[in-house]
């Protein structure tokens, strides 16, 4: 996106300071195929995820070597540490022209604006901001702000890959269920196998 029509999206939509990152390096070896473009009704993951995003941001882009899905409005970056989740996270906020990024793995088919709007009201004073449920931590699904990168990248080179090891670092807001939308479970449903894929068809 150019500068002049990145400006003008920063008028339209409702999180202008947030630029939407698809995390796309992953190798889908559970599932045994490309999950990024599986399809639920008809329509592709990502595709259902690079839409709602333009409806929140001003700009949307996908963390991973995957210019098969890149389109005129939707880069894809290469990740300079390929093979982790953290590694998606340092390129999207490498590339992002804004101060936080929202981040959502490409197999998550039923994130929806609220979840987001529930997540994104605490950004401000805060490095990341992320559910909490009683399975724990949901690390792609979140906020990070741009004081998170040199600490993923110092982690990164010293080559540690787990994403919860940036927080004690980082200015962290957790939002419990009680804070989240009443379907929070769904919304956060992830597509690793193709028994998940049967049940999200099937309850979808």
């Amino acid at each position: 996106m150019t500068t002049a029509g990145l400006q003008q999206s920063m008028k339209t939509v409702p999180f202008p300071d947030v630029t939407g990152v698809i995390l796309a390096g992953g190798r889908s070896r559970r599932m045994g195929r490309d999950k990024a473009t599986l399809e639920i009704g008809g329509k592709a993951l990502i595709a259902g995820i690079s839409e709602l995003f333009g409806r929140l941001f001003p700009q949307t882009l996908i963390a991973g070597d995957r210019p098969d899905l890149a389109r005129p409005n939707l880069p894809a970056y290469a990740d300079a540490y390929p093979g982790s989740a953290l590694g998606g996270l340092h390129t999207g906020l490498r590339h992002a022209e804004t101060p936080y990024i929202f981040v959502a793995a490409c197999d998550m088919p039923f994130v929806d604006e609220e979840l987001i709007r529930a997540l994104l009201e605490h950004r401000f004073g805060y490095d990341v901001i992320l559910p909490g449920t009683p399975e724990g931590l949901e690390p792609l699904i979140a906020c990070y702000g741009q004081n998170c990168l040199p600490v993923i990248r110092r982690q990164l080179q010293a080559g540690n890959f787990r994403i919860l090891d940036i927080y004690p670092e980082l200015r962290m807001r957790i939002v419990g269920p009680e804070e989240l939308p009443d379907n929070w479970r769904t919304a956060l449903t992830n597509i690793n196998t193709p028994a998940d894929l049967a049940n999200a068809v099937r309850d979808n």
